[in-house]
C-alpha cells in the first residue's frame, strides 16, 4: 500500500449504507460489489475497505487500516483505547439516529426485575453449583459491568441470534437495541442497561502522530464528516429589508450572522445567518414582523464552524485523554455512560 494513500474501514452490515450515505455528502463515493472487500473510491488517495464493525477497531490498533468507523462498543470491547484516537462522533444506528443501547434482559417469565434481584440468583446459583448463564457479543463489556454490580454469572460469548437463546440456551442475555422490538417479539424484558454506544470516526494514535501527510489527510476527512453531520441541525436564512435589522437581537444567541450589508446604492439590506434547523419556525416569522420583505431557508450539504470545531475538538480529546482509565463506577441498578 502507498504511503500516499489512506486505508479506511467501513462498516459492513446495517450500518454501511449510512456510512457511504455520509461520504457520499461530501463528494466521496466508495462503491463495489456484495462480495467485494476492498471498494473503489472517485479519490486515489483514499482506499476504503468493507469489513465487519468488530474488527475494524483490531486493524486501526495494529496499523493495518489508518482509520476507520465502528461503534465505540466495539472499540471498549476489543480493548484498542490507548491506541486510537477518535476524530468524530456519528449519532446514527442501524435504524435510528439514537445510540445503540446494550441491556440486560430476561424471559418474561423470570422472576428477577432489578439488579438486586440478579445478584440474589445468581448468588443462589452459584452455591448450588448451577451457574446463571449470560450470553452476548459484548463480553469483556460485560464482564466489567457485572463485576462492578457485584453479579457473580457466567458469561458466554454468543455467535449470533442472541435474544432466541434466552431460557433454553441462557438464562439472560446481554444485547443492543433501539426500539426494543427485537426484545419484544422474543418475549424479553428489560432489567438493565450495561452500555451505550454511538459511532465513531477514529485513527490510530501512532500513525497520526508519525505520519504527517497522512494526520493532515485524515484530518482532512474529520472536518468533512464533520461538516456533514453538523449541516444536519443548521440550516441558512437570507434575509432581504428595507432598513436595517438587528438580528442578533431578533433571533438570540443561537444565531449566527456570517455577513449583513447595504445593497446598491446604499439602498436596502441584505443578510446572511446560519441558525438551527429547530428554530426556524420562530426565526422566519420574526425577521418578517421585523420588517424583512423577502426571506428564505436553505438547507446546506456540508457546514464547517471553527467555533463549533473547537468544541468538538475538545470533546474528542477528553474522550481520549480518559482512554486510559477504567470505566467510571455506577451504582447498582444503572448503566455505564
Amino acid at each position: 500500500m502507498s504511503d500516499r494513500q489512506i486505508t479506511l474501514g467501513i462498516p459492513k452490515g446495517s450500518l454501511q449504507q449510512s456510512t457511504l450515505g455520509i461520504f457520499e455528502r461530501v463528494g466521496l463515493q466508495f462503491t463495489g460489489g456484495s462480495r467485494t472487500l476492498w471498494l473503489s473510491s472517485n479519490d486515489p488517495e483514499i482506499v476504503p475497505v468493507l469489513l465487519k464493525p468488530q474488527e475494524i477497531p483490531i486493524y486501526v490498533k495494529s496499523g493495518r487500516l489508518d482509520a476507520g468507523l465502528s461503534g465505540r462498543d466495539w472499540i471498549v470491547e476489543q480493548d484498542v483505547l490507548q491506541d486510537i484516537a477518535v476524530k468524530a462522533e456519528l449519532p446514527f444506528s442501524r435504524q435510528t439516529s439514537r445510540p445503540i443501547r446494550w441491556v440486560l434482559a430476561v424471559p418474561q417469565s423470570s422472576s428477577i426485575k432489578t439488579v438486586e434481584d440478579l445478584r440474589a440468583e445468581c448468588d443462589r446459583r452459584r452455591l448450588a453449583g448451577d451457574p446463571f448463564v449470560i450470553s452476548t457479543e459484548l463480553t469483556r463489556i460485560s464482564r466489567m459491568w457485572l463485576a462492578r454490580q457485584g453479579v457473580d454469572a457466567h458469561v458466554e460469548f454468543s455467535w449470533g441470534a442472541t435474544e432466541a437463546k434466552a431460557e433454553y440456551f441462557a438464562d439472560a442475555i446481554i444485547e443492543g437495541v433501539e426500539t426494543g422490538n427485537s426484545l419484544r417479539a422474543n418475549h424479553l424484558r428489560e432489567v438493565a442497561e450495561v452500555f451505550s454506544s454511538t459511532n465513531q470516526f477514529f485513527v490510530s494514535r501512532k500513525i497520526y502522530r508519525d505520519d504527517e501527510w497522512k494526520r493532515n489527510k485524515l484530518d482532512a476527512i474529520s472536518h468533512l464528516i464533520r461538516g456533514a453531520l453538523r449541516a444536519n441541525d443548521v440550516v441558512e436564512l437570507r434575509v432581504v429589508a428595507d432598513k436595517p435589522l438587528s438580528l442578533e437581537e431578533i433571533l438570540g444567541p443561537d444565531a449566527r450572522v456570517v455577513s449583513a450589508s447595504d445593497a446598491v446604492n446604499g439602498q436596502g439590506f441584505t443578510a446572511t445567518v446560519t441558525l438551527p434547523r429547530a428554530s426556524v419556525p420562530y426565526a422566519l416569522p420574526a425577521v418578517i414582523a421585523a420588517g424583512a420583505t423577502d426571506a428564505w431557508v436553505s438547507p446546506m450539504s456540508i457546514y464547517y464552524s471553527h467555533e463549533a470545531d473547537a468544541t468538538s475538538k475538545a470533546a474528542a480529546e477528553a474522550r481520549n485523554a480518559s482512554a486510559s482509565l477504567p470505566l467510571a463506577p455506577v451504582s447498582p441498578g444503572t448503566g455505564l455512560a
